[in-house]
């Protein structure tokens, strides 16, 4: 078979130019670090990539929503641990209060730490961070609570933040301060159920009735006081349970991640030691094909010959 003299350098043209691109495919490979550089490298293994890529994204989202999960939750706890401080405080308080023999004078100082403690506790109550406060239940950019002629209201909803803790497992992490602190919810319903009256309003009446000299009403409240006391420490409690829930969740996602993004290395890295043989040999290819072609250049032409 003839081969005219202008195929033939055609054709070594277009082994050089398929070689100056394996040239440069692998030049882009090791100066990324990465064996795919685009989807016709490996078209069966961009779709792996693209699903490792969505899998560490994900899993990356999740952990920073569990990271605010965890911020909320510890800021709960160290107001709830400062709360529940106060309410056994308010427990000493009233039991000084009923002891016989008590002064008017002393009773109105009693009275008075009373109505600071509940106004501590309020204050504990709006705690927040980065603006959004952790007793608000979902409605958690506004302050809950809202004190005005010595009453507090709530203001924030009944249901707390869910995060997701795992694919299709969703988890409350917040308390909200109704269900806290013993307001009626939207359906007229408290959390402790036998106390007929927020910790607020319980608080407020029982100094007055410290003031009053009236300690059988004091007495009488005690219980109460007890019950809501108690009520929170549990709270406390289903808080850590939650945190605890949280960490493990995060760990898991870390977990999680950390193989999502070997497996991504795994199919889309390259081998850097097998990349710079494969480079050289290219070269080392290339450079004598163009030693060659370069020989070949310099042979007369048959018409040089004069045939």
């Amino acid at each position: 078979m003839r081969i005219s003299t202008r195929a033939f350098i055609n054709h070594l043209s277009a082994n050089l130019t398929r070689a100056s691109e394996e040239i440069a495919r692998l030049g882009m490979q090791i100066s990324s670090g990465r064996r795919l550089t685009r989807p016709s490298d490996d078209p069966l293994a961009v779709g792996a990539v693209v699903d490792a890529r969505a899998d560490v994204a994900r899993l990356a989202n999740r952990q920073k929503v569990l990271a605010k999960a965890a911020r909320l939750t510890a800021v709960a706890d160290t107001a709830l641990d400062t709360m529940s401080s106060m309410l056994r405080r308010a427990a000493e308080v009233a039991v000084s209060a009923t002891r016989p023999g008590t002064e008017p004078a002393a009773r109105s100082a009693l009275a008075a730490e009373l109505r600071s403690i509940g106004r501590t506790i309020v204050d504990e109550g709006n705690s927040s961070i980065t603006g959004e406060y952790v007793f608000a239940g979902k409605l958690s950019e506004g302050a809950p609570f809202q004190e005005a002629g010595g009453a507090v209201t709530y203001h924030g909803s009944s249901e707390g933040m869910v995060v997701w803790v795992a694919p299709g497992r969703a988890m409350e992490v917040t308390i909200p301060g109704d269900r806290l602190f013993n307001f009626e919810n939207a359906a007229g319903e408290r959390a402790v159920p036998e106390v007929d009256r927020d910790l607020f309003t319980l608080i407020d009446e029982m100094a007055g009735a410290i003031e009053a000299g009236d300690d059988d009403a004091v007495r009488e409240m005690m219980p109460g006081l007890e019950a809501l006391t108690e009520h929170a420490i549990h709270m406390r409690g289903l808080l850590g349970a939650r945190a605890a829930r949280i960490e493990d969740a995060s760990n898991a996602a870390a977990n999680a991640e950390l193989r999502a993004t070997e497996l991504l290395a795994e199919t889309e890295g390259v081998d850097l030691v097998e990349a710079l043989v494969e480079l050289e040999n290219q070269k080392l290819a290339y450079q004598s094909a163009l030693a060659a072609t370069a020989r070949l250049a310099q042979l007369p032409t048959l018409f040089e010959l004069q045939w």
